[in-house]
């Protein structure tokens, strides 16, 4: 009868610590080191905690190990997956290494833009207008610019980016662009802190500007920015057109839709937009606020977004832990 007892007890505890365990088991997020990531992640470990009661971990990972660590299940979820950026993305999707749950946005554009003073006042709506008003994008490195006889600049992000590839090929592409070819060098700038200083310097002075950004960004939320058109049908090789938008989508690791359904159902139905991303950073960076502050400032403006995420349950606690 002892034994029966010590074992049933033991069962029984056996029982409760894994209960307890699932309960109290951590959640990892993963995230690339860019702005928009860090308040997608801030608003989803929100909402996990306080709306399902888990506890969230946010690790910085480059793209080689978010797979490696989504495919081994020490990373659950990435709220931000910038799908076109991972090759082996379709082929990890059809291995099962991890499961595409939902959508985060799709309005992801990026190209050459310029400010919208310049493009109201000029007409500057297409690439090729800029061959037109070549004079309003100087050389600086060039004492004495002189429009009729040396290059205009149009500026692009660092030279490792495949988008840097894209756009220094379409400004060579004498064939398809010749005015740009013969006018225009295209310009690496090696950071994208680089590339944002020189917009802002000439934003602030309404002095010529043109060159590469995408949506989301700080600097797209800060400024009235335009997107030049590009008729030409999209060629990755020839640097033909205007890079396609793609799916940014939520994914996690395999088994995470087995252990987690209501969270899976959350993450399933978490769909923004772009523009959503960089009015958010837009207000941190006016208000110099943390992305975990943004977020908490972005729940508590725009529940009519977020509620139909949730239960309602979770609902309850979030507006609850909101202090609405």
């Amino acid at each position: 009868m002892k034994k029966i007892i010590v074992t049933l007890m033991l069962v029984i505890a056996a029982v409760t610590l894994g209960a307890c365990q699932y309960e109290s088991e951590t959640i990892v997020i993963g995230e690339g080191d860019w702005q928009s990531n860090q308040f997608y992640n801030q608003v989803a470990k929100y909402i996990i905690e306080e709306g399902y009661g888990y506890e969230v971990d946010v690790i910085l990972v480059d793209t080689p190990l978010l797979i490696q660590s989504l495919t081994d299940g020490s990373v659950h979820i990435n709220v931000e997956t910038w799908s076109d950026n991972m090759p082996t993305y379709a082929d990890d999707i059809a291995a099962g290494n991890y499961v595409e749950v939902g959508v985060n946005f799709s309005d992801n554009y990026q190209g050459i833009y310029v400010p919208k003073y310049l493009s109201d006042e000029y007409g500057i709506t297409d690439i090729t207008d800029l061959v037109d008003n070549k004079a309003l994008f100087p050389d600086p490195e060039i004492t004495n610019w002189d429009p009729e006889v040396h290059k205009a600049v149009v500026y692009g992000g660092p030279s490792g980016w495949n988008v840097t590839t894209f756009f220094a090929t379409k400004f060579e592409n004498a064939d398809l662009y010749p005015g740009l070819a013969e006018h225009f060098e295209f310009r690496p700038l090696e950071s994208s802190a680089l590339l944002d200083a020189s917009l802002m310097d000439a934003y602030e002075n309404e002095e010529g500007w043109a060159g590469y950004n995408w949506e989301p960004t700080t600097i797209m939320g800060l400024l009235d920015m335009v997107r030049l058109e590009d008729t030409i049908p999209y060629d990755a090789a020839t640097g033909a057109g205007n890079m396609p938008t793609n799916n940014v989508t939520v994914v996690v690791t395999g088994s995470f839709e087995d252990d987690y359904p209501e969270l899976a159902d959350f993450l399933s139905n978490y769909n923004t937009s772009a523009a959503v991303a960089s009015a958010a950073l837009a207000y941190m960076a006016e208000n110099d606020m943390s992305a975990a502050e943004t977020a908490e400032w972005w729940l508590a403006e725009n529940v009519s977004m977020w509620e139909s995420w949730v239960t309602e349950d979770a609902k309850a606690d979030i507006l609850s832990a909101l202090g609405l």
